[in-house]
């Protein structure tokens, strides 16, 4: 089989090898247009920032909503994943299961999240999140 590069109008695309032998396109991001922190200050979060977590038992590559009316399309959703015992608040560990976060996109009343669980079984997960939910 034959393997063509394709390179985008916009940006310059750059070949590398990925780990299943196949191209991959790495193309720049280009910025949201929103104003950065200035020069030599750091950029902070708003008042409104919370952090809270969400549970779930499986295994496999899965999409999982997690419902929250503090978050809206514009909020700033950032997503952890680990392994938990009988109680997710207290025995969280790193087991022999890989476990990804791949993907988080919030919407107006929570977010879609896809993750990995590469393990023959199901597990028990915690999805710990942090908000910015008045970011825009």
């Amino acid at each position: 089989m034959e393997t063509k590069s394709v390179t985008l109008e916009e940006s310059p695309a750059k070949t590398v090898m990925a780990g299943s032998k196949l191209p991959e396109q790495i193309q720049d991001a280009k910025p949201a247009g929103h104003q950065a922190a200035p020069k030599g200050e750091v950029a902070s979060l708003s008042p409104a920032t919370f952090s809270t977590f969400f549970t779930w038992r499986g295994n496999g590559l899965v999409n999982i909503r997690s419902l929250d009316a503090r978050i809206t399309a514009n909020s700033r959703v950032f997503v952890s994943i680990s392994e938990f015992n009988s109680d997710a608040r207290q025995n969280r560990f790193i087991g022999n299961a890989s476990m990804s976060v791949l993907n988080v996109s919030p919407f107006n009343g929570g977010f879609w999240t896809r993750i990995s669980v590469n393990f023959g079984q199901a597990l028990n997960v915690r999805l710990d999140v942090l908000v910015d939910p008045s970011w825009i």
